[in-house]
């Protein structure tokens, strides 16, 4: 700061130009990060492509808050776009969403063998001495006839 105001460090200012050139000139963040020889702060030396990419997003190099212009509006809105175009970590998209499994509805109609075969059941079951045996075969066979009647239905 120089009077009260911020003042451009020369050296630091050209950094940030060269960044934002090489990127939107179409070089990684990772090689505009080893390419980089001026130190990103005090104890910080090397850059990475976090760093490079902290600077395409600070928003003070196009003279927000009073902060002297480095960099163009338009040039820090093509860096942001092709940043965002370049992106590989993407949202699923709501095809991409998993989906709720379909729901199974399963629909049963009683068929003209079943009404019988249950009607004869009950007949046998309402006699005075039904045969047990024969009353749990007819169970047993008007069961496999209701559930090979079953359909299912999707909803």
């Amino acid at each position: 700061m120089v009077n009260g105001k911020y003042a451009l460090n020369a050296t630091e200012a050209e950094s940030v130009r060269k960044i934002f050139s090489d990127y939107i000139g179409g070089k990684s963040l990772k090689t505009i990060a080893a390419e980089m020889t001026v130190p990103y702060n005090i104890g910080k030396a090397v850059w990475n492509k976090n760093m490079v990419c902290r600077v395409l997003e600070n928003r003070k190099y196009f003279g927000e808050n009073g902060y002297p212009q480095i960099v163009s509006e338009s040039d820090f809105g093509l860096a942001a776009q092709i940043k965002a175009e370049r992106n590989t970590y993407r949202k699923p998209t709501p095809r991409d969403e998993p989906r709720q499994p379909e729901i199974s509805i399963m629909e049963y109609a009683p068929t003209e063998e079943i009404r019988r075969m249950t009607n004869e059941i009950n007949q046998l079951l309402d006699s005075e001495n039904p045969d047990s045996n024969k009353v749990e075969e007819l169970i047993i066979y008007c069961a496999q006839l209701k559930y090979m009647s079953i359909k299912e239905v999707r909803t």
